[in-house]
């Protein structure tokens, strides 16, 4: 939850820049927008979860974190690394949760299609 609230507090700053080279230890801007939408697929879990036993589902959040690091080969490092990253360049930042929220959106309106099914 605090990684939402620090990467929208960004998002607030309006910065401007020419196209930048991404460094080899961050994450490519696909890579890192896969995972965000994990990241925030977990943390709604979580939210949903943490009226039935905030320490399972505080676990429950670790434990998917970890396997989201581990399904792309990376460590929390360098997911914090690329987050403090694209926070500094909030104009791709904006893009990447642009992205994001349209697979989120994608991804409800398939499910509430199968419901009225």
């Amino acid at each position: 939850m605090k990684i939402v609230i620090s990467i929208l507090s960004v998002l607030l700053v309006a910065c401007t820049s020419s196209k930048i080279e991404i460094p080899t230890e961050i994450l490519s801007e696909t890579g890192f927008t896969d995972m965000l939408k994990e990241i925030h697929m977990a943390e709604a879990a979580f939210e949903l979860n943490k009226s039935k036993g905030l320490e399972n589902a505080k676990n429950t959040l670790a434990n998917s974190y970890q396997s989201i690091y581990k399904k792309y080969d990376i460590t929390d490092s360098t997911f914090s690394k690329s987050l403090e990253y694209y926070a500094k360049h909030p104009e791709i930042l904006e893009e990447i949760y642009s992205t994001v929220l349209e697979q989120l959106t994608g991804e409800r309106s398939t499910l509430n299609q199968q419901e009225t099914n």
